[in-house]
């Protein structure tokens, strides 16, 4: 099984568009996909703080990851109210969060402004 394409708003963030772009260079993708939104009516507040706080990390995620990050929402505010998740429930949140970019390794990708100067502009490794 081949591996999933990068998403072209998260190459930039993570550097990859710079390393390699041949590799982008022909993607198509929407000018303007619609943004990721408000969190979903009925969402407990554990849940929208997810929500924030994921929306807040993943600048590239759009309406398109909507119901995976409700999803991934709904996991990760049940372990921060205390609520045992199962291994399955486990692997499953990572699974997902790995699906949106937001692992560890995916992190360690981007370089974060040092100073105050550097804080409007994204730098890479």
């Amino acid at each position: 099984m081949a591996k999933p394409r990068t998403p072209t708003k998260k190459a930039r963030v993570s550097g990859a568009t710079i390393k390699d772009p041949g590799r982008y260079k022909n993607r198509s993708e929407p000018a303007n996909p619609d943004p990721i939104g408000t969190p979903y009516k009925g969402m407990t507040a554990a849940q929208v703080r997810v929500w924030k706080e994921c929306t807040s990390n993943m600048p590239w995620l759009n309406a398109a990851h909507r119901l995976l990050l409700r999803q991934v929402c709904i996991l990760a505010a049940r372990m921060e109210t205390g609520d045992d998740l199962s291994v399955s429930s486990t692997h499953a949140l990572s699974a997902m969060l790995s699906k949106l970019g937001a692992t560890p390794t995916d992190e360690s990708k981007v370089c974060h402004p040092q100073n105050d100067e550097d804080a409007d502009e994204q730098h890479f490794h």
